[in-house]
């Protein structure tokens, strides 16, 4: 049975998971803000650097959908050390590596401990800590996992000006080494493990939609869609998530099974944080590389400028979690929408300055900060426990999936003005301001199924059973 009470040894594990999590993300918006001094040192375009970020994303997401075959297959403190233990070694290829190929691999490396160290976290605050303490736990560990977007820019930043940008994989390294040592003597297994059989087709065909999807939206700025290559990817990622649904319909035990989908508000929960996740690290690309390129501001400058924004977010996790538990999920979600709307209606209508895009990221943050958790632990409370695992898995999976895609998609609107330009500058805030523009449409819908999705919860549960 879980745990009924929050045990100093519980929160340590959590915190030790949630570590883990911020060494890898702190990682990837540490070295998005740190892309054309790696444009130039390696050699590559934009278009080619973001690899390095949605590369990775795209490698985490299609581990993640491992995680409840993983979850009844391991136990927790297993998966813990081996994630730790792969990420450590990407880190240290990075960190002494020059070349392009090589700083790729150790990346991916990073990818697979996030894949399996990011749902690890929130499973054991599903299948440990009691129901009415859940929201603050959630924002605990999102709070813990949230300030790496905080500290990543500034601190990749800092190091890529004056250091190199080598240094930012050696001062993660320590931290990464503290949380395996603090996992390793609190995380606890509860639920019992069995001998489960690995969805080979499925998670095939799942990883088919994921690595067509990102392709497309990668070779949309350079190529266009009406060519041999860009058709192929769109029907890889057509024939994976189509026939994973009838697949799985068939299959007693899939990856992920498709029932958890007959539920609307999941649904629009699922799809609703697609959308505002993918707007949000259009925001993460776009605005360090517009204060650099356009601005000529120094990296320094650019990571700073998601600072404040990634702070709020962080703080907010935390006390929206705690209203939450309090209140229920309508008033965080509410309050979020309300500030993600007015940091969009921000962020299109004043002049591209520093102080301007510090100011909308800011605002945007707040809002993501409400939400995000909110919403993730209202539509997977809606579920029977036994689908927990594998909606804990879904969201994980989407809110990496659709951060490679707003990665992406940005590079791709931007190169699309930046190729063949006389001015660079003037090319790449163009594109930026489309990106912006594009995002509006992105945001309306999300706060449609949003809406929705309070509606359709109502007050009490909707559980769907097996």
């Amino acid at each position: 049975m879980p745990e009924k009470v929050l045990s100093p040894r519980l929160i340590l594990s959590i915190l030790a998971i949630a570590l883990l999590g911020f060494t890898d993300i702190m990682l990837e918006t540490a070295l998005n803000v740190s892309f054309p001094a790696l444009m130039k040192q390696l050699h590559v375009d934009s278009a080619t650097v973001q690899w390095l970020t949605s590369g990775v994303i795209l490698l985490t997401s299609m581990i993640v959908i491992m995680s409840p075959w993983l979850k009844a297959r391991f136990s927790n403190r297993s998966q813990f050390m081996v994630a730790g233990v792969v990420s450590l070694i990407g880190i240290f290829i990075d960190a002494t590596s020059n070349q392009f190929g090589l700083i790729l691999f150790g990346r991916l490396l990073q990818g697979v401990g996030a894949g399996v160290g990011l749902p690890l976290m929130n499973n054991v605050v599903f299948e440990q800590v009691p129901d009415n303490r859940r929201g603050t736990m959630i924002g605990l560990a999102s709070l813990i996992v949230s300030f790496s977007p905080a500290l990543g820019p500034a601190f990749g930043g800092f190091l890529t000006a004056y250091y190199g940008w080598h240094m930012i994989f050696w001062v993660v390294l320590p931290i990464q080494l503290f949380a395996l040592i603090v996992g390793w003597f609190t995380i606890q297994q509860i639920d019992p493990l069995k001998k489960a059989r690995f969805d080979l087709i499925g998670w095939l065909l799942l990883s088919c939609f994921f690595v067509g999807g990102l392709i497309t939206v990668d070779r949309l700025s350079g190529h266009g869609l009406f060519n041999i290559l860009s058709l192929t990817a769109l029907a890889v990622m057509l024939v994976g998530i189509f026939g994973y649904y009838f697949y799985a319909q068939k299959e007693e035990e899939p990856l992920l099974s498709p029932k958890m989908f007959a539920l609307p508000m999941f649904r629009q929960a699922v799809l609703a944080a697609v959308l505002i996740q993918v707007v949000n690290l259009t925001f993460n690309y776009a605005i360090p590389m517009g204060l650099q390129l356009v601005l000529k501001q120094s990296s320094s400058v650019a990571g700073l400028s998601l600072f404040p924004g990634a702070i709020g977010f962080a703080i907010m996790s935390i006390i929206s979690g705690n209203l939450y538990d309090r209140f229920g999920p309508k008033l965080p979600n509410a309050i979020g929408l309300g500030f993600i709307v007015l940091g969009m209606v921000w962020i299109v209508l004043v002049p591209f300055t520093v102080w301007s895009m510090t100011i909308a990221f800011v605002i945007t943050q707040l809002g993501g900060g409400f939400w995000f958790g909110n919403n993730m632990t209202n539509a997977i409370s809606h579920l029977d426990r036994v689908f927990h695992s594998a909606g804990n898995s879904i969201f994980s999976a989407v809110n990496n999936y659709s951060a490679a895609v707003g990665i992406a998609l940005a590079a791709s609107i931007i190169s699309i003005f930046q190729k063949g330009a006389t001015n660079l500058s003037a090319a790449t805030l163009n594109g930026i301001q489309w990106t912006y523009r594009f995002d509006v449409i992105l945001i309306a819908l999300a706060v449609y199924l949003s809406l929705k999705v309070m509606k359709d919860a109502g007050d009490g549960p909707m559980v769907i059973k097996d």
